[in-house]
């Protein structure tokens, strides 16, 4: 690790920055972007429609960004929501894939492989290194308002396999995938974004459905998860994943020994009714290395000044806060520089690719 890296030579600004990814307004670089990035030491960025105008002019912003990091600083994580069908933050002419469920219907190694490389190329060609994809959920609630055709099968088996085949194409791609909702969010009857649902399954049911494609995922080297805004009572009566000490510390860390990222799931849902200021010690004591924030920027300072304030005053653990920090750089050392890629080649490989995807899919 870089001697510019190490957790006791940064300020708890910088270091509590690096646990944030947020939301920005504009297609260009502002003033408050910059504060953002320069002064606050935010270390990832999530981009939506109101960021986007076109793949040149959202490559130059995100090299912008890029810039504004400091000198021996980490790069930023720039990250987006693009898994293919209805959740799709990047319009044409990026790719407009069709959604997972697709795959799950092909039950192709390959098919789901050049998925991964394919969706891992077009945003790396623009600068974007992490997406959150892909869904690891089992789709088995047929009333799930919010999986449905976003998850790859309502068999466990194949969205394990198929799962770590996307997994291996965004990894070989250069770009992080993001597996997403630990610990599964299929099984739900209510929307986490309108209000916080409960999973009434027995552990071993969970263990044996939910978990699977996640423990295979880990093998393939999954780097990042993401948390669900969903209370599993048979592991933890009162808290959503996101804030369970025993889901993410004793289930995720010690049972099945993940060592990468931790990431909450945006943390302005309605599912979450704490204030900004009580979400640092929560998620932080549970296991949260990551904090997402995708929309208003003064909930993203209140919660950095509340980080800061827990750890200065003991609520929150500062070797807790380092062992964090010392993931995030140890992932951030992953990410390569970009090479020029061709983003017309491979947008016109993807249709046809898409095209082939959307050849499986089932009303």
């Amino acid at each position: 690790m870089a001697s510019g890296h190490q957790p006791n030579l940064l300020s708890l600004k910088h270091k509590t920055g690096q646990m944030i990814v947020s939301g920005f307004e504009g297609t260009c670089l502002n003033s408050r972007t910059e504060k953002l990035i320069a002064e606050q030491g935010i270390g990832g960025l999530i981009l939506f429609e109101r960021n986007y105008k076109n793949p040149k002019q959202l490559k130059k912003l995100i090299e912008d960004l890029q810039s504004l990091t400091a000198q021996n600083s980490p790069p930023l994580f720039i990250s987006v929501d693009q898994e293919g069908g209805r959740v799709a933050r990047l319009n044409e002419p990026f790719t407009q894939f069709p959604p997972m469920c697709c795959l799950g219907e092909a039950n192709s190694d390959d098919l789901a492989y050049r998925f991964g490389l394919a969706m891992g190329k077009e945003m790396k060609a623009v600068g974007i290194n992490m997406d959150y994809a892909p869904v690891l959920d089992v789709h088995s609630n047929p009333e799930n308002p919010i999986i449905g055709k976003r998850a790859i099968s309502s068999n466990r088996d194949v969205v394990a396999r198929l799962g770590c085949k996307i997994i291996q194409g965004f990894k070989d791609a250069g770009t992080f995938p993001v597996g997403k909702h630990f610990p599964g969010h299929g099984d739900t009857s209510q929307d986490s974004h309108l209000t916080l649902p409960r999973v009434e399954r027995s552990k071993e049911s969970l263990e044996k459905i939910e978990l699977v494609p996640f423990a295979q995922a880990f093998q393939e080297g999954l780097d990042v998860i993401m948390t669900a805004h969903v209370v599993y009572p048979a592991w933890d009566e009162d808290s959503a994943a996101t804030f369970s000490n025993y889901i993410l510390n004793d289930l995720l860390r010690k049972k099945m020994q993940f060592q990468g990222l931790v990431m909450s799931d945006d943390l302005e849902m309605h599912a979450v009714t704490q204030t900004p200021e009580e979400l640092p010690a929560l998620a932080i004591n549970a296991g949260v290395d990551l904090f997402l924030i995708c929309h208003d920027l003064d909930k993203v300072t209140r919660l950095q000044d509340a980080m800061i304030d827990g750890i200065e005053t003991g609520k929150i653990p500062h070797e807790t806060v380092d062992h964090s920090f010392n993931r995030i750089i140890k992932s951030k050392e992953k990410l390569t520089d970009d090479n020029e890629m061709d983003l017309e080649q491979i947008l016109e490989e993807n249709k046809k690719l898409a095209e082939e995807m959307r050849s499986y899919l089932t009303e």
